[in-house]
């Protein structure tokens, strides 16, 4: 997906994340909810366009759900690392 963002090709993008958001949250782990964080990052820029601002309002209402379930498991990621 990120070389959809990265051609601006943002209608694949949400469309397949689309599909993601929708999988049962319990199936998620540390390094797809760390790997979802880094997408909404690259997506944050294209807001603008919106289709991205509500893939984006969804995105986050289905993090909050997928944290609440890994909270004892995930560590705080720091600016500049990766997982």
């Amino acid at each position: 997906m990120e070389l959809h963002v990265h051609r601006a090709d943002l209608d694949a993008v949400v469309h397949f994340g689309a599909g993601l958001l929708t999988t049962n949250p319990s199936l998620g782990s540390v390094r797809v909810v760390n790997q979802l964080a880094d997408l909404r990052r690259m997506l944050d820029s294209h807001r603008g366009y919106r289709p991205v601002r509500d893939f984006l309002a969804q995105f986050d209402a289905s993090a909050k759900m997928r944290l609440l379930l890994l909270a004892d498991i995930m560590t705080p990621r720091s600016e500049g690392t990766s997982p």
